[in-house]
């Protein structure tokens, strides 16, 4: 209502400035389109007329509360209103599930949930545009690819990138530089975890997307293995034991002497190796294996003579048994994401009763940061090129992104570790007390390891390439190919698939 009385007190102004040079019957004309009721301009030619006659004897004798009468200035509009007002009116949100939907309706400041996907943020109309199919990378990079052909109200706003995908969208033409376009201060970002706008930026330090999430890795062990074995099942006393590659190897051995495994299969230290890695895969050009897979590679050859796992792979129902009641495994590295949820679920010797210590290893398990500080998982939040509607992107990523409070509470809320340094700091040092984990705080070693974490910007061919590496060398692992064949075979992959890139072996 107060922008319309502003427009309705400038229409008035307008016109009776314009009485000056065209006369009363102009002046109606205008206010009549208007629908706007002046005394004194309404009525029959002749009550006009009079009226005219009598303004114009009084001319003269107008005083200054006259004057005061008249209706003010209208205020002038601001750029940012501007803007603003010529900001679309619909709101594209590609989305592989409801996950973010969900958020939105919990805990977005003023967001009304009209149903149906569907929502409302002041006047604009938000969609959650999510592939019924469920081929996401398929739905985003057409309507990214395709955004010129598209109407203004179905052309992408914002999207979601997984940490698998991140590098894809970030290297790409197709996602706004943060801090330029879309407009996040240093100040606003400042409380983030490094490590997460790390992984968003481009090698130049263009930062391309930003999350509510902080996903670390960490260590997860059976207490009863590491009492039976180490002495102590104290997460901190325990990290001594895992505290670097060598140190977990040493203590590999004694957890084989006492007939257990120390990890389950080929891959489960993979993801805390990589992001160990301190240079790309490529560089100018040219092919490099970094340092730390190679490694890897080594280790996993030690461990496989000496059999201190028993060859299974990541998701396959051994490597799933290992985490419960009649599994030999001392411990797991794990996206904290999924230890409440997957690996509580895992532990139980009864699903249809209630998860507590008691049924099966249920309570039996602890956390600790192991030897290297690594990610796993995680969903980024990026604007596309496409998006008529920059002012409402930048507060969204405002809000869900670098608003401590409210991500503090969504932490205590959802148990979730969010990307607020205070406010992770806060849960660290509280009275939180997990029982899965046998009343540890996880969110001290949570923090820690998020804290701790540097890694590099992301590059367009490092998962592709880390992955396809683990593949072969799994062949290698598994006898399928000897040790030199395994490298050649993956260089030769390479060479092959990536013919832009400069590769000698």
């Amino acid at each position: 209502m107060k922008r319309l009385g502003k427009r309705l007190t400038a229409v008035t102004l307008s016109a009776v400035i314009a009485m000056s040079s065209t006369g009363c019957g102009a002046v109606t004309g205008v206010l009549d389109r208007f629908g706007i009721k002046v005394p004194g301009l309404t009525g029959s030619k002749t009550e006009n007329a009079a009226a005219a006659d009598t303004a114009a004897a009084g001319a003269t004798n107008l005083n200054a509360e006259q004057a005061s009468a008249e209706e003010p200035a209208a205020e002038p509009i601001s750029p940012e209103e501007e803007r603003r007002r010529s900001e679309g009116k619909h709101l594209n949100i590609c989305c592989w599930d409801e996950s973010l939907e969900s958020l939105f309706i919990m805990y977005y400041p003023g967001y009304e949930d009209l149903g149906d996907r569907t929502g409302r943020i002041g006047d604009v109309i938000v969609n959650w545009v999510i592939p019924e199919d469920g081929k996401y990378m398929d739905m985003v990079a057409e309507k990214l690819l395709g955004a010129e052909y598209l109407g203004q109200d179905e052309k992408i706003d914002l999207y979601l990138a997984p940490e698998e995908d991140l590098a894809v969208y970030v290297n790409s033409d197709y996602s706004l530089d943060v801090r330029e376009k879309v407009g996040l201060t240093d100040e606003e970002l400042e409380n983030q975890f490094s490590y997460t706008q790390q992984m968003a930026s481009t090698d130049d330090g263009i930062l391309k997307a930003v999350t509510w999430q902080a996903t670390p890795g960490v260590f997860v062990y059976r207490r009863s293995i590491a009492k039976e074995v180490l002495g102590t099942d104290d997460p901190d006393a325990v990290q001594k034991f895992v505290a670097d590659w060598k140190t977990f190897t040493s203590t590999a051995a004694k957890m084989k002497k006492a007939k257990y495994l120390m990890v389950s299969g080929y891959f489960d230290a993979f993801s805390a190796y990589r992001y160990g890695a301190d240079r790309h895969w490529v560089n100018d050009g040219s092919f490099e294996i970094p340092s730390v897979f190679m490694e890897w590679k080594d280790m996993m050859k030690t461990f496989n003579k000496k059999k201190y796992h028993h060859g299974t792979v990541i998701g396959d129902d051994r490597w799933v048994a290992d985490q419960g009641p009649k599994g030999k495994v001392f411990g797991f590295f794990r996206a904290i994401t999924d230890i409440d949820s997957k690996m509580a679920a895992y532990s139980l010797a009864d699903s249809d009763e209630a998860p507590a210590a008691g049924n099966g290893v249920y309570g039996d398990f602890a956390v600790c940061r192991g030897p290297q500080p690594y990610c796993r998982g995680g969903v980024w939040i990026l604007a596309a090129p496409s998006t008529d509607n920059l002012i409402l992107d930048k507060e969204i990523m405002e809000t869900l992104t670098c608003n401590s409070n409210l991500l503090y509470k969504i932490a205590q809320k959802e148990n979730i570790f969010t990307n607020t340094v205070t406010g992770m700091k806060k849960m660290a040092s509280g009275d939180m007390s997990d029982p899965f984990l046998g009343g540890q705080n996880p969110y001290e070693v949570y923090y820690e390891c998020a804290a701790g974490l540097n890694v590099l910007p992301a590059g367009s061919y490092d998962r592709k390439m880390a992955d396809n590496f683990r593949d072969y060398m799994l062949k290698f692992f598994t006898d399928k190919m000897d040790e030199d064949e395994a490298m050649d075979s993956f260089y030769q992959m390479v060479d092959r698939e990536y013919p832009e890139l400069t590769v000698d072996y």
